[in-house]
């Protein structure tokens, strides 16, 4: 099974026209996760045909305005729609009184229950897990208190063999109890899950590392990610700038990849000051060859 990563926006500080605020839908182990939540990002939703129903969590990375600001119109949205599922959502200290006061002030209450956890660990942390999926929350060094999010999809499961599923003319109710690990008893018959499946292991992850200066200590913990997110806000004749700014550039973000042995680099969290970016995709090749660039609206798959 594999998952997929859909960049609703890929750019920093301010919107523009060219790029969307850093927002990002996971689809991994079943789950419909948004990562990061600019302005626009249910402009962005749309015009993908990405339902924000369908959204079991959110992760924000931090409470700047360029990933954070589209939240409380998310919130308000499924209200207005008739959400009725809960809604968990996971961020830095202060997430909490910030949604619950904005809540308060426009007298707009979710009639949905919102499930905040604030994240305030100085190392890295498991904060979400269940028979699939695992997520860490990685401490990052801005500004202001930022975590990065490595996702682990790494669970045994059970693969239906249709052609003998069919030959016994097993159908659709049988099958869905087969992949559960459940015999099924039809007509007096005993048919057991073992005969109809075969178990296979899915082991893929995705890192997101977004506004930070460049942690090489970090590597390890996501080590031999499937796919690196990781921001590069400057060239690296700006060195300086992103040290001041608590940002990285493409190079650093390419020495990254290389420390962790990612399979799959991509850039984004691009400056407004870069049109075009092939400028950015070039320095990091030359690092890390197997790099690509985020865009809006692209997709990545993860195996």
């Amino acid at each position: 099974m594999e998952s997929r990563l859909t960049i609703l926006g890929c750019g920093s500080a301010a919107p523009s026209l060219l790029r969307a605020n850093t927002a990002q839908i996971l689809e991994m182990a079943g789950k419909v996760i948004l990562i990061d939540c600019g302005e626009g990002t249910q402009w962005q939703m749309l015009k993908r045909k990405i339902s924000a129903f369908k959204i079991d969590i959110i992760f924000i990375s931090h409470l700047h305005g360029d990933h954070y600001l589209g939240l409380p119109g998310l919130l308000n949205t499924l209200s207005l729609y008739g959400r009725e599922k809960p809604l968990k959502i996971f961020g830095p200290k202060g997430i909490k009184s910030l949604l619950f006061h904005n809540f308060k002030e426009a007298e707009i209450y979710p009639n949905y229950e919102v499930l905040v956890t604030e994240i305030n660990n100085k190392k890295s942390k498991k904060i979400f897990e269940d028979n699939e999926i695992t997520i860490t929350a990685i401490p990052l060094q801005h500004r202001v208190p930022c975590y990065g999010y490595h996702f682990d999809n790494n669970h045994y499961s059970l693969k239906i063999n249709k052609e003998k599923c069919d030959l016994a003319l097993l159908g659709f109710d049988v099958i869905k109890e087969f992949k559960s690990g459940n015999d099924f008893v039809k007509e007096g018959v005993n048919y057991s899950y073992k005969d109809y499946t075969a178990p296979y292991h899915i082991e893929h992850s995705y890192t997101f590392i977004t506004d930070t200066l460049f942690l090489p200590e970090l590597a390890p913990i996501f080590f031999k990610t499937n796919l690196l997110y990781h921001e590069s806000t400057y060239l690296n004749i700006l060195l300086d700038k992103a040290i001041t700014t608590y940002h990285s550039t493409a190079l650093q973000a390419a020495e990254m990849a290389n420390l962790c042995q990612a399979k799959l680099l991509v850039l984004g969290h691009f400056s407004s000051r870069y049109p075009q970016t092939n400028e950015l995709l070039t320095e990091a090749k030359i690092i890390f060859e197997n790099t690509e660039l985020a865009e809006d609206g692209k997709v990545f798959i993860i195996k």
